[in-house]
């Protein structure tokens, strides 16, 4: 409680959100205070918009591109069963990454991907 009357009083509050609505962080901004200590739930394929069909065809780790300076939402490279080259491209990114000085969140592969939180900030006068 004292926290949260701090971050009052200091004028600025932040929190993120999974995309189920559930608060997974609360603090200032790039602060937090407090972190949910359930992750988020992985995304399903047929969440992604997939037919059943087509979420059969794939299988193995994702290669998940966090937002940069040209593109504002998180993307998802899913792979095709026998065909999974998420390490092999990642390889690639984090080498054009590196010698183009990126900033941001480097890309990554996981075999258990979730959808981006929703962040919220308010300013108290």
């Amino acid at each position: 409680m004292l926290a949260i009357c701090y971050c009052a009083l200091a004028g600025c509050f932040s929190w993120t959100e999974d995309q189920q609505g559930n608060l997974q962080s609360v603090g200032l901004p790039g602060v937090p205070i407090w972190k949910s200590k359930t992750p988020p739930a992985p995304i399903s394929l047929t969440d992604m918009g997939m037919t059943p069909e087509e979420a059969s065809k794939v299988s193995g780790p994702v290669l998940v591109l966090p937002p940069d300076q040209s593109i504002k939402t998180t993307r998802y490279r899913y792979y095709q069963t026998d065909h999974n080259n998420c390490q092999k491209d990642l390889a690639k990114l984090l080498a054009d990454r590196a010698a183009s000085n990126a900033t941001g969140d480097p890309p990554y592969c996981t075999e258990t991907p979730t959808a981006p939180v929703s962040k919220g900030n308010a300013f108290v006068f």
